[in-house]
């Protein structure tokens, strides 16, 4: 076999593989364009229906679904709280700045963030 057979047999076959994936590629964008907007749409109403949440989210630059998925919650916000450079005080002092209801402390403390941000 000529060196310009398996050239052009090998250039089949990735054209091929293209043609075949083209539409799995398409469909991947498709599913993560999707998956995006559920997300927004869950974060948008996970910050109506807890507040305090929203905000904290918004202030450590964090996802609530990340959060609320994560194994240990706490340790979630302090990592990100150390990746903002933020200390608990200033979390809270910013944290009261923007929810000024008293149910907040209670609605992070019920999903074990605990009160040291609060």
């Amino acid at each position: 076999m000529a060196a310009n057979e398996i050239s052009a047999g090998l250039a089949e076959k990735v054209n091929e593989y293209r043609v075949m994936t083209a539409p799995l590629e398409q469909a991947i964008r498709e599913l993560e364009y999707a998956q995006t907007l559920l997300k927004a749409r869950a974060e948008s109403d996970i910050a109506q229906t807890v507040p305090a949440l929203g905000a904290l989210a918004d202030i450590l630059d964090i996802s609530t679904l990340d959060l609320l998925m994560a194994p240990d919650r706490l340790a979630f916000v302090h990592a990100a709280m150390d990746s903002q450079g933020l200390t608990p005080d200033e979390v809270a002092q910013q944290m009261r700045a923007l929810v000024a209801s008293p149910q907040s402390r209670d609605d992070l403390k019920a999903l074990g963030i605990g009160e040291q941000i609060a």
